[in-house]
């Protein structure tokens, strides 16, 4: 028995794979955009090929809409420009000495890296702190939140309970931004 194989389905392809699970699974990989389906072991064949059949519109408007507006992983770094870049490292340090106040602490440096799957980071142990460079495309607000997240890193670590109220007691709407942010 096959464990994969490729379906053509309406112009589309769709990689199947049988694995131990117990029910089917279709989606699109947000990183290249392949649609996956994902079938329990006993599903013959057929079965996958018809529950192709019937959601190939879904399917479709699903992939349609991710072309549209391709989530942050697929979009290009070549779409930041060296005055964005200039601009949002403006904001950051604008923003920096405002939280830094506000939270008591100081951060020891930071600097802006592409990177897919963070919108920033903190090292707690040394002090500095990581922004993406994606940031540039996101409303202030959104930049803000980040900014004020990194910082309240530097007092509590984890994403505990404790560090949500420091965050919800600096930042009121951190859920709204948040949920903004990577909407």
């Amino acid at each position: 028995m096959l464990t994969k194989k490729i379906f053509k389905i309406d112009g589309l392809q769709v990689l199947a794979e049988r694995k131990r699970v117990r029910s089917v699974r279709l989606y699109i990989s947000q990183k290249d955009l392949q649609a996956h389906l994902t079938i329990p072991y006993y599903a013959s064949e057929k079965f996958a090929l018809d529950f192709l059949n019937k959601n190939i519109k879904w399917l479709k408007r699903t992939m349609e809409k991710i072309k549209t507006n391709p989530p942050p992983a697929l979009r290009r770094e070549a779409e930041i420009t060296e005055k964005e870049m200039e601009e949002l490292k403006k904001l950051i340090s604008n923003l920096l000495p405002q939280w830094e106040f506000r939270l008591g602490v100081k951060v020891k440096n930071w600097k802006l890296r592409k990177m897919k799957t963070q919108w920033g980071n903190c090292k707690m142990k040394t002090g500095e702190i990581t922004f993406s460079t994606g940031l540039i495309k996101k409303p202030l607000h959104c930049i803000e939140y980040v900014v004020a997240h990194e910082l309240a890193h530097l007092i509590e670590a984890n994403h505990s309970e404790k560090f949500y109220a420091v965050i919800a007691k600096h930042f009121p709407y951190w859920k709204e931004a948040r949920t903004e942010l990577n909407g």
